[in-house]
């Protein structure tokens, strides 16, 4: 008896719409990961074959910039 409900198109067309919607999300998962895989590559590459830094030269507290006055003493009227 449930084998021949389950015969039925709608039963088909939902078994082969599942599956292909499972197959899409592996794909999906697979290329981000492969794209991850071939980013973080790249940047270990990078990061291997980049000059070294010289430390002595580097302003540390860039963010910090000293004060610069301008204001000038207005004459008393």
């Amino acid at each position: 008896m449930i084998e021949r409900i389950m015969a039925q198109p709608i039963f088909m067309f939902t078994r082969v719409a599942l599956s292909a919607l499972i197959t899409a999300s592996a794909g999906i998962m697979m290329i981000s990961f492969l794209y991850l895989a071939w980013t973080f590559v790249e940047d270990v590459y990078d990061a291997l074959t980049r000059e070294p830094i010289d430390m002595t030269n580097v302003d540390l507290y860039s963010h910090i910039q000293p004060i610069t006055v301008t204001a000038t003493k207005r004459p008393i009227d």
